[in-house]
Formats: C-alpha cells, structure tokens, sequence
C-alpha cells in the first residue's frame, strides 16, 4: 500500500509549464455549431417559453410535470435559459407541433407564454408578451352569431 506521503510528493511534482499549455482556439460560432451538431439541435424545434409570473418556478416539478402532460413521442428536453425563460427542445415535428396546438398551458395556476424558435433566432432575445386565450360566450343570441360579432369580442378581450 502506497503511503500518503508518497502521494503528495507525487502530487507536488506535477506541473504544467508554458511549453506545455495546449489546445484549439475555436470561434464561438464553430463551438455553437458543434454543439448543435453534437446535440441534434434544431431550432425549428424548439420552443421559446415563459410563465406569466414574477415568482420563480420550480423547474424538477415543472419539467416532470409538462413532459407527462405532453408525453412526446420522441422526447423533449427543457433547459431554464435564465429566471423564469425556458427552452423546450422537442425531436420529432408531430411532438412540437401538437403542444403548440393544444396551447395555452399553465403549470401550478400560471399561463405559459409559448412562441416557437424561429432558425438562427436567439432564444433569449424572444418577445414574449402575447398569448391565445379560450374564451366561451355564454347566452349568445342565434343573430349575433357572426364572424363580425366574435371579432368585436375579441376586440374587447383585449386581442
């Protein structure tokens, strides 16, 4: 058995001059590129989200909670890119695209604000301010069951 005191001496010997710094100065854009390449990302894939709140969101539950809910068939990986703004990465169109036709979701009482990314769009720079709602009009009359009609309540819905 090897005795601490040859480990540290071992320890100590070791060093790393100038001569023998290495690696590969890469610009930002061949790192991004590769890692998308390595990752499978797809920006036509992803979704740019955030919760319509000042509160923070418990991410575990909030990750565990929408992937059950959507149950993709291929998957979906969820990154928090910053407080309260994520990236919901699907891989297969038929996932992202049933998500973003059952929308608007909430998690915990609070509605997700969801825009798909568009290629080469930066994720954190998304605006993210509007949302469809559903809205039932109880007691509507059979003549004010109109195209026009329903766009003035959209108007005062705030559309």
């Amino acid at each position: 058995m090897a005795s601490t005191s040859n480990l540290v001496n071992a320890m100590n010997n070791i060093s790393l001059d100038d001569e023998e710094d290495g690696g590969v100065a890469l610009e930002l854009e061949e790192i991004q590129g590769g890692a998308q390449q390595l990752q499978g990302f797809d920006a036509k894939l992803c979704v740019v989200a955030r919760f319509l709140s000042d509160g923070r969101v418990d991410f575990p539950a909030m990750q565990q909670t929408l992937a059950a809910l959507w149950k993709p068939g291929m998957g979906v990986y969820i990154k928090e890119l910053e407080t309260n703004l994520f990236l919901f990465q699907f891989y297969h169109e038929v996932d992202v695209s049933r998500v973003m036709a059952g929308c608007p979701w909430s998690f915990n009482r609070r509605a997700l604000i969801m825009r798909r990314l568009k290629e080469g769009e930066n994720p954190r720079n998304v605006e993210l301010n509007t949302m469809e709602l559903w809205v039932q009009v109880y007691d509507l009359k059979v003549g004010f069951m109109t195209e026009k009609i329903i766009k003035e309540d959209e108007n005062k819905e705030g559309r």
